[in-house]
C-alpha cells in the first residue's frame, strides 16, 4: 500500500490521544515552534528553550510550593522536544512500515497553552521515507538538538540519548495494531520488551511524588 504524508498524519493523529498532527506548507503561525529554528539557534550558541523551561519550572513551583530542582524542567523540556520526531516516526513506522520526513526542516509544533507539552505537530513536506531513513533522520535530528542543548544544568549522555530511545519505544508500542512494530524496533534500535526507562524525569524529587513504575532507579 502506498501512503501519503496526509494519510500518515491521520494515522498518528488517530493513535496519539494528546497530540494532533496536520500537514502544512509552512509553519502555521507565530505561536508555532520551528524545529529547524530551535536546532539552528542552539547550534549558534543560543538558548531558544529557556522561556519554555522557565515556564515549566514556575508552574511546578506554584503547584508544589517549592523551588523545583532545575533538572526537572530541563529534562521534561528535553523529553517533550524529542517526542515530536520520535512519536511521528515511531507510530507511523509501526503501523505502516514508512514514515513522514522528520528532519528539523520538516517539523513544527505548538505547545499546550497551560500544560506546555507539544499539543499540535505540523508536517511541512510531502516526503515519505522508509523506516531505515526515518531512523537515520531521528538520530540526526535528535543528536543535533541534544548536543547543543544547554539547560543550565548538566544532563548526562545516558539521560539525553536514553530519552530518545524511551520515546521511540513508547511510540512503537502505542498503536493497537502495529504489524511493522518489530521492523521499526530493529531500525530504531530499541527493545520492545524493556520494562524500565533509560532516562528519568526527576519527578520523584517533588514533594509527595513517588517514582513511576518504569523509573530507571528501580534497576
Amino acid at each position: 500500500m502506498t501512503y501519503s504524508v496526509q494519510k500518515l498524519a491521520d494515522i498518528v493523529d488517530d493513535t496519539v490521544a494528546w497530540v494532533s498532527v496536520r500537514v502544512a506548507d509552512s509553519v502555521p503561525g507565530p505561536e508555532w515552534v520551528s524545529c529547524a529554528e530551535v536546532v539552528a539557534e542552539q547550534q549558534a550558541g543560543g538558548d531558544p528553550t529557556y522561556e519554555w523551561r522557565k515556564t515549566v519550572r514556575e508552574d511546578y513551583g506554584r503547584e508544589y510550593a517549592i523551588e523545583p530542582p532545575v533538572q526537572i524542567a530541563a529534562m521534561i523540556t528535553l523529553m517533550w522536544y524529542v517526542q515530536v520526531p520520535t512519536v511521528v516516526a515511531g507510530v507511523a513506522a509501526a503501523v505502516t512500515g514508512v514514515s513522514p520526513d522528520v528532519s528539523p526542516s520538516s517539523l513544527a509544533f505548538r505547545r499546550h497553552p497551560t500544560a506546555h507539552y507539544p499539543v499540535e505537530v505540523a508536517l511541512l513536506t510531502d516526503q515519505v521515507v522508509t523506516v531505515g531513513e526515518a531512523a537515520a533522520q531521528v538520530d540526526k535530528h535528535t543528536t543535533a538538538f541534544l548536543e547543543s542543548y544547554r539547560p543550565e544544568v548538566k544532563l548526562g549522555s545516558l539521560q539525553r540519548y536514553g530519552a530518545v530511545k524511551d520515546e521511540l519505544r513508547q511510540a512503537i508500542r502505542m498503536p493497537e495494531e502495529a504489524p511493522y512494530a518489530d521492523q521499526a524496533a530493529a531500525a530504531f534500535e530499541v527493545s520492545l520488551g524493556e520494562k524500565l526507562r533509560i532516562s528519568c524525569c526527576y519527578f520523584y524529587a517533588l514533594p509527595n511524588i513517588k517514582a513511576c513504575s518504569t523509573c530507571p532507579r528501580f534497576r
